[in-house]
């Protein structure tokens, strides 16, 4: 395969991510047995797509660039956390925790639609797709406790979590290519 014929399918979707990141913890005991926990995240993502539809049955030879897609996002994430370690008869250790944690995940650009030349007809056919997907962003609150009991050799641990998101990333596989939609969604749910 040269990237030259026609006469099979080539995918191509090449970009250039650069992201940059700062982040820092701060820790506080406000008591021998509860700790608070904050988090901040500074993120910088920057990409670069070129857009090279794949090319099945047409004229001609080579995968002319039909774009180029560039992207920033610059966002503030971070994280909030109460650990509280009390000392009960019942258990050896026990960890009680609650957190809050907002996410990012950052968007991009969809490969474009396969260019087809149609059956007995003039012209070339071209299957539209979403250009870009937007970036993903979660909200997400847990409580949960763990739990060392019989002289350690029982372990105990559950929680509940709920997540909230906005613009989740979803891949469809739409004509041999994979695409990302966005949609609102939540998660909720229990672990023992």
């Amino acid at each position: 395969l040269d990237n030259k014929g026609h006469n099979y399918f080539l995918s191509q979707n090449p970009y250039l991510l650069n992201s940059y990141a700062g982040f820092g913890e701060a820790y506080y005991n406000v008591f021998n047995d509860l700790k608070l926990t904050g988090g901040l995240r500074w993120t910088d993502d920057h990409k670069h797509f070129v857009d090279i539809p794949s090319e099945f049955l047409t004229a001609g030879t080579g995968y002319p660039i039909t774009g180029v897609v560039d992207q920033e996002w610059r966002e503030w994430t971070g994280r909030f956390a109460a650990n509280w370690t009390p000392k009960l008869a019942f258990t050896d250790q026990t960890l009680v925790y609650a957190s809050f944690a907002h996410g990012y995940k950052g968007g991009g650009a969809n490969p474009p639609g396969a260019l087809f030349a149609p059956y007995n007809k003039g012209g070339v056919a071209s299957v539209a797709h979403p250009l870009t997907f937007a970036p993903e962003f979660i909200n997400a609150y847990e409580l949960g406790t763990k739990n060392t009991l019989l002289d350690g050799a029982l372990t105990f641990n559950g929680d509940v979590f709920y997540y909230d998101y906005k613009g989740y990333q979803i891949s469809e596989i739409l004509d041999r290519t994979a695409l990302n939609l966005n949609f609102d969604a939540t998660v909720e749910g229990a672990e023992i």
